[in-house]
C-alpha cells in the first residue's frame, strides 16, 4: 500500500520549520541579524506558497518595546501584549 502523500508533506514542511527555527537559534547565538532576515524571508516566501511559517514572534525583535531575539516584550503604556507578545511583534 503506498503511503499517503499528504504524511510525508505534513512531515517536510515540519522539517522546514525546525531549520528556519535553527537558523533563528543561530541568530540569536551569533546576534546576526541578517541570519533572522533570511528566515523571515524563507518564511514570507512559504506563506505565498499557501504554507503556514509557523510561529515566528519569538524571533524577531519587537518593534514596540525592543525586544531582542528571544526575549519577551515588555509591558508599556498603551500597548496590548498578547500571550506575552506585542501584536506588532507578530506579522511578518
Amino acid at each position: 500500500m503506498p503511503s499517503d502523500p499528504g504524511t510525508a508533506a505534513r512531515r517536510n514542511l515540519e522539517r522546514a520549520r525546525r531549520s528556519v527555527q535553527q537558523i533563528h537559534q543561530a541568530a540569536v547565538r551569533h546576534r546576526d541579524a541578517s541570519l533572522h532576515e533570511l528566515a523571515d524571508e524563507i518564511s514570507e516566501i512559504a506563506m505565498m506558497l499557501g504554507h503556514d511559517a509557523g510561529p515566528v514572534q519569538e524571533w524577531r525583535p519587537c518593534p514596540v518595546c525592543g525586544a531582542q531575539p528571544g526575549s519577551h516584550c515588555i509591558k508599556l503604556p498603551g500597548h496590548q501584549i498578547v500571550d506575552g507578545t506585542h501584536p506588532e511583534r507578530t506579522r511578518l
